[in-house]
């Protein structure tokens, strides 16, 4: 389980390709924006333990599938998504909540 916040790897190609310039360019700032998006929703997070899905975030943030699935991968491994814990709870606390709602 994650928690708030979270960070997504880069691409950190720096050789002289322009289409893969172009490339680590765009990715990067897929990252970027899905990283801010997320982290938002880790900071706002309501419930003790909740579960984010790739295709919610693709659809809120209008990034595709594919590209959502492949960076957020580097977060918690995840092929469909990933579960977070409450920003501020232990793992403990938030599973205590969570058996208790």
């Amino acid at each position: 389980m994650v928690t708030y916040p979270i960070s997504i790897a880069r691409d950190n190609y720096r050789g002289a390709n322009t289409k893969k310039k172009s490339k680590a360019a765009q990715t990067n700032s897929a990252a970027s924006i899905l990283e801010s998006f997320i982290n938002e929703k880790l900071k706002s997070q309501e419930e003790p333990i909740y579960g984010y899905d790739y295709h919610e975030i693709s659809s809120q943030t209008g990034i595709p599938l594919e590209t959502v699935q492949e960076l957020c991968f580097s977060i918690d491994c995840g092929s469909g998504g990933f579960t977070a814990i409450k920003h501020g709870l232990t793992y403990e606390k938030a599973m205590e909540l969570h058996e208790k709602s």
